[in-house]
Order: C-alpha cells, then structure tokens, then sequence
C-alpha cells in the first residue's frame, strides 16, 4: 500500500482530507527543503539567492511588476519586498512546484508588489496557482490581516500545530492555505488549479497545502 493509499484510511479536516496525510505532506516538505538548501532563513531575515551575490539598491513602486530573481537591500525594506517573501517565486519554490505537479514544461510566473504584498502567480497548463506574502510592520497589524484573509474566505478549518509547522494557520475547503509567521501572512491559493493536479492527483486543497510546507520549510531553514 503507498503512502496516498495508507492516507486515505484517515478521515481528517479540509473536506475529508486526512490529517495523517496532512502532518506527512509537512514532513516531508520540510525534508526536501532542508536538503535542497533554501535561499531564505527565518521569515523575519532577508537573505541572498544562492545564485546572487550582494543585492543592488533597488526602489519599487507600489503595484510595478517584479522579475522572480529580484532581491532587495535590507535597508528598503518599506519599499520592496523582503527576500524571504520574494523567495515564493523562487528558484527553490518554482522547483519544488515542478517536482509537485510535473508539467511538461517549467512553469511561467508574474509576480506584483502593492501595499506591501508580494504576489507570485504560478502560470501551468491546468491553471494559476497563486502565491503571496504579506509583509506586516507589527503584531497586531499582522493578526488583523491574517484574519481578514479568513473572514474573506468564509468556511475554514484550523490548522494544528504540527499541521502548521508550530505556526497558525487555516485552510479553506475551495483550496487556500493561510498561515502566519513572523508577521508575513503566506496565502496560497490554489482555487484555479484542477480538481486533481500532478501525477498523485491531489485535490486543490493538497495542492495548496504542500506548496505552504515547502514554503515553511525554507523559512523555517
């Protein structure tokens, strides 16, 4: 029996998907991004591309398109998204996304940058899967963002702590996972994905899931 197979036996929140599923789908994301050696530290830390070396002053205005490669100076952090947020459309994501779904070619992506959030659209032969990274300036600013996400998406469930990798987060049953860390609110919304994308066939909500955990796993790195 695979480990999709042994899943299934487990009823669990998002729709009926399991939870074992889930606690497995972060584990082993958080493995694939420890061994790939992620760009990015801690949410809160900026740090270089392993393809870069020392970032140029760059000043972005809000709402300008934005190359995926594009890194930022600590020191402008209110002008530009932090490394950390715009590692989502990354080298590291954008593989760890090919290996999820396999398409036939690489995936395309856009990416934007207004009132600082940063939004990386996935461009795939099925549909968009969209990424972004809310960059907050306090706490309290950060938790009435997160829960306006959620009130936005109506239904949800609870992520637990270990589903969250020890983070708050939620999931909605449409595909959407929100999680909270270190005052930037990720959303990955794979709303506009098939009902069953990849060569494992996972739901939306699966989708939406796994791309979250490989995302903590890199910032948790």
């Amino acid at each position: 029996m695979n480990s999709h197979q042994q899943a299934n036996s487990a009823a669990g929140p998002g729709g009926g998907r399991p939870r074992s599923r889930l606690i497995a789908l972060a584990a082993a994301a958080a493995v694939v991004a420890l061994a790939g050696g992620c760009a990015a530290g801690g949410a809160g830390t900026p740090a270089a591309s392993t393809h870069a070396t020392a970032p140029t002053p760059v000043t972005v205005e809000p709402g300008t398109p934005m190359k995926p490669d594009m890194k930022m100076p600590g020191t402008r952090q209110a002008d530009a998204p932090s490394a950390s947020a715009v590692m989502v459309c990354g080298p590291e994501i954008r593989g760890d996304v090919t290996k999820i779904l396999a398409p036939a070619h690489p995936p395309t992506t856009t990416t934007t940058w207004t009132d600082h959030l940063y939004t990386c659209t996935y461009h795939l032969p099925g549909g968009k899967l969209v990424l972004s990274v809310k960059e907050s300036p306090n706490t309290a600013s950060a938790n009435a963002y997160f829960d306006s996400v959620r009130k936005e998406l109506g239904t949800t469930t609870q992520l637990t702590a270990a589903q969250g990798l020890g983070n708050p987060g939620y999931e909605s049953p449409g595909g959407t996972v929100v999680i909270l860390k270190d005052g930037k609110t990720l959303r990955v919304d794979a709303t506009g994905m098939p009902t069953a994308s990849g060569p494992h066939k996972l739901s939306r909500a699966e989708l939406a899931y796994e791309v979250a955990s490989d995302i903590l796993g890199c910032w948790s790195e």
